[in-house]
């Protein structure tokens, strides 16, 4: 290799050391000032399965945010934000799925929150009430909000743990069966109100309208059963008329069997 190959090949190798370290010393110092960056505005938004189920304000996560910085987070630079430990501090709410936070392009901070979804109320005989979601969870009641969701009684069994799916809560797993079928579809939604458990396990509807009682046994055949209750509601009470009857048996087979209201003879 000549010499003067040689001196071009330098002259390369160090042009090209010093356009990475140029590069370098600028990617670290933009590191440091956006390190140092802090939050202008908090703008928290709250994600709900149902426009009629709010279960927490905005608000109420703002104050999480600032005890769990337990100070003025607009104080904070991006380094010291521990947005990972956030988010796990929110999602320790019951009434949280999950929560994403993140510093947008103008320094703002976001906190995303992305509720629970719950699938029906509990009132225990003994006064205490509660939610369960659609994943079984628990979810406590507060007198800031009230979900539009049937309503489960009877049980005399409190929930063991935070969700049905202990060994001991098989009553609320067939409450969970039942209702989770009856919400897949729009008239049997609109339809039932309440769902109250006797002693042996039997489930009876109580519908929002209309002062007859549904009889539906265990949660057994549950497609079967609810199919028979929207024929007999559409096409059934469609010629009789309602509160003909005070009790219709889904208990049989291929049959619905009412027993009339002896007001309405």
């Amino acid at each position: 290799m000549s010499m003067n190959i040689k001196v071009k090949l330098g002259i390369f190798i160090t042009l090209y050391l010093l356009v990475l370290a140029v590069i370098s010393f600028s990617w670290m110092k933009t590191i440091r000032m956006q390190s140092a960056v802090k939050p202008r505005k908090l703008q928290v938004r709250i994600f709900k399965p149902s426009s009629e189920n709010m279960l927490i304000r905005e608000d109420e996560i703002a104050r999480n945010v600032k005890f769990f910085y337990k100070k003025d987070w607009h104080q904070i630079p991006l380094e010291a934000l521990q947005v990972s430990k956030l988010e796990a501090e929110l999602e320790k709410l019951h009434v949280v799925h999950h929560a994403e936070v993140y510093m947008d392009a103008v320094e703002n901070l976001h906190v995303d929150v992305y509720q629970r979804d719950p699938l029906f109320r509990v009132m225990g005989n003994d006064g205490t009430q509660y939610y369960v979601d659609i994943e079984g969870k628990k979810i406590p009641a507060s007198e800031n909000y009230s979900a539009r969701v049937p309503v489960v009684t009877g049980i005399l069994e409190g929930l063991a743990g935070n969700d049905i799916w202990g060994k001991a809560n098989v009553n609320y797993r067939n409450a969970y069966r039942l209702i989770t079928e009856i919400s897949k579809d729009p008239f049997t939604r609109s339809l039932i109100e309440q769902v109250d458990l006797d002693a042996g396990g039997e489930m009876t509807l109580i519908p929002k309208i209309g002062f007859e009682k549904i009889s539906f046994g265990h949660a057994e055949e549950l497609d079967e059963k609810l199919d028979k209750l929207k024929f007999f509601y559409r096409e059934g009470l469609r010629y009789e008329g309602w509160n003909v009857y005070k009790v219709l048996n889904l208990k049989v087979k291929d049959q619905v069997i009412g027993v009339r209201n002896t007001n309405q003879i």
